[in-house]
């Protein structure tokens, strides 16, 4: 990069130099809670808003498009869980950590030591044999295969595989011996299930339990998963640092099904691990000012719509070659192979 002062950083051991230093990064980096309880809210208000309107109405049309947006809010959740593992929700991490726990990763069975010993070896072994999600990056061979993908995933076929993935990372893994979690997460795990079970027991909402909660992620959540897997990495796994992952720049509706709070700037992430989700639209914008060549200054625009889309550039025309794929060094077609 070309800007001063800089300062030197990795992605995934390649070398990285940041157009800006230690201030900006310490200022950009900065945690506001407020931020943090204000998305979290914002997911969970929208979760019973739907359910409010779905009840309501009493159709089936409107139950499937409440469970869809619930499976929306819970990648939100997801993505806030990112946030938890990398100790960005507070300052302090024993609070960071049980608010992850609480609100964001038991509902979804899951626990935020155990994905943030998973996700960390993702940065360390970025792109490389060492990589647990190296598998998601996977690009079908066809634009038609990876439509019937979605089609599958939708339909639930592939539900036991997405499940089998996220096992690793899963709050059961916390009762084994060789768990990274704590005491009092095992304690706040057992006493979430049981309350959870009550309640739906107390006001005998099982059936609305499984429609509202789990049939979002078990329909709808692993196309959502794969998009945003595959819209991160693939394509670019023996890029160098600078195009290591990839940078979207979507519209409202893009960003409500696939990628909610800033998780599209992915690349940017991985170059300031550090910085909130937040502050990521700034963190990009200062990163492209800084490398006219950088997959922030090169944004791939939206994921199924339009000539400079994620599909467009996975599954080019016939004979067409994009013109960013050419003039990216270490660039090898389409596929990245």
């Amino acid at each position: 990069m070309t800007a001063a002062p800089g300062m030197n950083t990795t992605i995934g051991g390649k070398p990285l130099r940041l157009p800006f230093g230690p201030g900006t990064l310490q200022e950009l980096a900065t945690l506001r809670p407020w931020r943090c309880a204000l998305q979290i809210l914002t997911q969970w208000l929208v979760c019973a808003l739907a359910i409010v309107a779905a009840q309501r109405i009493g159709q089936w049309p409107a139950t499937i498009a409440a469970m869809l947006v619930i499976a929306t809010r819970q990648h939100a959740m997801l993505v806030l869980m990112h946030e938890a593992a990398h100790r960005l929700l507070a300052r302090n991490r024993l609070v960071n950590d049980i608010v992850g726990n609480l609100l964001l990763a038991f509902p979804l069975t899951l626990s935020v030591a155990r994905y943030r010993a998973h996700h960390f070896r993702h940065h360390r072994h970025l792109n490389d044999e060492g990589d647990p999600d190296l598998a998601d990056s996977e690009i079908p061979a066809t634009r038609g295969r990876f439509l019937a993908l979605l089609l599958r995933d939708a339909s639930g076929l592939t539900t036991l595989a997405t499940l089998r993935s996220a096992n690793s990372f899963g709050m059961l893994g916390l009762f084994s011996r060789q768990s990274p979690g704590t005491g009092l997460d095992r304690c706040l795990a057992v006493a979430f299930i049981a309350v959870v079970a009550a309640l739906v027991a107390w006001f005998g909402v099982w059936r609305e339990f499984v429609l509202y909660w789990l049939a979002p992620v078990l329909l709808f959540m692993p196309a959502i998963l794969r998009v945003r897997g595959i819209a991160e990495h693939g394509g670019r796994l023996d890029h160098p640092a600078h195009t290591a992952a990839r940078s979207l720049r979507v519209g409202w509706i893009e960003r409500f099904l696939w990628a909610p709070c800033h998780i599209n700037r992915h690349w940017e992430h991985h170059s300031c691990p550090a910085v909130p989700s937040y502050n990521l639209p700034r963190l990009s914008r200062l990163l492209a000012a800084g490398d006219a060549r950088c997959a922030a200054a090169n944004p791939t625009r939206g994921y199924f719509i339009g000539p400079h889309s994620l599909i467009h550039e996975l599954y080019p025309a016939v004979g067409e070659v994009p013109a960013r794929a050419a003039a990216e060094k270490g660039a090898h077609g389409p596929h990245g192979k």
